[in-house]
């Protein structure tokens, strides 16, 4: 600020009130000044009952007051403790009640961390141009994985974490773990060396990498390009969950899917393998559903057939062998629908091997209904054959040529059948028909009635 300015603001003849001069300073410190990041240790740290940070900045030859009010100091990553090395952005201001000056901070790191966040931000546009992040490169997670890999620190709480949820469901094999270190001059090299070795080893479906949260420092190694580059080329897809849920990694960027925290990425493959059991009984209730309507329209098939029955005997031939036709067929589906079911259930069985009690129940279900079915088909069957057995014997009785076998006969003049004598005159021919062979007659003698 020139110093006409000041002039402008000063008038040299008043004589000013304290807080006037503090007033006029502070305006000229938050109007004319750009907000700074600055640099130095921390000393004289509170943090007071209403939630603001108070404290100093200091180098080796000067100090600057300090104050970073609840509103900013919530959001913050970091807790600044006596002796720490911080740099801090804010807006120089004054205290008017004391007349001190002071920087009034909205953003607190850890010194040269923004070196490391200039660094992140560089190989991130580096490996994206070279298209290590590009969607098409990455790998599906598997629907149902079998086996389960941990990349991760032993010791780590984010172990834990991914353990308890994995332990909520069976319906894998098992979880193999690769230790190595998370943070350190080390850890990159072997986070590889384990991507390495499970791509190698083949023993899983699916990796986790993760590790809890921390400052960009302690999650370094998940920006290091040679650990970028070992994700890309793994053949197993690999989920990343580095972290909180506000923290972001390179292995965020080119893993095949980016969960916010180790327990997200576990809770993925959890949430996968609990869709096992609802496929399960969905197949199960659909194939208990096509057998029942099965059932019912064989029933009403040969429900059918039953008005269809007369008495003529070559419809009753007919009937018979449409209805061993129809067993035939209808044994047929159901030995087909069947094997269908078993080789399902079969398929299933050999692609999801832990629950095998559940597979057990729902064969011993599938054998007792078609046990069932099977005994209701013969007994339909056994039913409809007494009724044609019936039928056919009713037909016999009620044949013309074995009344006759009992002595009776019939008289015939011309091509009518005599049953009254009153219809007959004297020396009318007429023919008399027996069980075995024909009579030829004259009347000679008529008593009518």
């Amino acid at each position: 600020m020139s110093s006409n300015n000041l002039t402008n603001l000063v008038d040299a003849e008043k004589v000013f009130e304290i807080s006037e001069i503090n007033r006029i300073v502070k305006n000229i410190l938050l109007n004319h000044l750009e907000k700074v990041w600055i640099g130095g240790e921390v000393s004289n740290f509170v943090e007071a009952s209403s939630g603001h940070w108070y404290f100093s900045l200091k180098d080796s030859s000067a100090q600057i007051r300090c104050t970073m009010f609840k509103g900013y100091n919530h959001l913050s990553s970091i807790t600044p403790k006596n002796g720490d090395q911080i740099e801090a952005f804010g807006a120089i201001s004054l205290y008017e009640a004391r007349g001190d000056y002071q920087i009034n901070i909205e953003q607190v790191r850890e010194k040269g961390t923004g070196n490391l966040f200039e660094k992140f931000v560089q190989l991130k546009d580096k490996l994206e141009k070279l298209g290590l992040f590009n969607e098409e490169n990455k790998l599906p997670v598997p629907a149902y994985p079998k086996n389960i890999g941990v990349i991760t620190s032993a010791s780590g709480a984010a172990l834990r974490d991914v353990l308890s949820v994995l332990n909520k469901q069976q319906n894998f094999n098992q979880v193999v773990i690769y230790p190595c270190s998370v943070q350190g001059k080390e850890a990159a090299n072997e986070i590889c060396a384990a991507i390495s070795k499970a791509n190698v080893q083949k023993m899983v479906d699916v990796l986790i990498l993760c590790r809890g949260g921390g400052s960009i420092e302690d999650l370094w190694s998940f920006n290091e390009e040679k650990v970028v580059n070992a994700i890309a080329q793994s053949k197993l897809p690999i989920i990343s969950g580095v972290g909180h849920e506000t923290d972001f990694t390179l292995t965020d960027f080119v893993a095949d899917m980016r969960a916010p925290t180790p327990t997200a990425a576990a809770s993925v493959i959890l949430e996968k393998l609990n869709k096992l059991d609802e496929y399960f009984e969905y197949y199960l209730s659909a194939l208990q559903k096509n057998i029942s309507n099965l059932l019912k329209s064989k029933n009403q098939e040969l429900d059918f057939l039953e008005k269809r029955i007369v008495s003529p005997k070559d419809k009753l031939k007919r009937s018979k062998e449409l209805i061993h036709n129809l067993k035939k067929q209808f044994t047929t589906t159901l030995k087909n629908k069947f094997f269908n079911a078993e080789k399902e259930i079969d398929i299933l069985r050999k692609r999801f091997t832990s629950p095998q009690e559940k597979i057990q129940r729902a064969e011993e279900r599938i054998k007792n209904t078609e046990k069932d079915l099977n005994y209701t088909a013969l007994r339909r069957i056994k039913e409809q054959q007494s009724k044609i057995n019936f039928i056919d014997e009713k037909l016999n009785i009620l044949n013309p040529r074995n009344i006759l076998a009992k002595g009776y006969s019939i008289v015939y003049n011309g091509l009518d059948v005599v049953k009254d004598s009153n219809k007959v005159d004297l020396n009318d021919n007429l023919d008399i028909q027996l069980h075995s062979g024909t009579l030829l007659v004259q009347v000679k003698n008529n008593k009518k009635h």
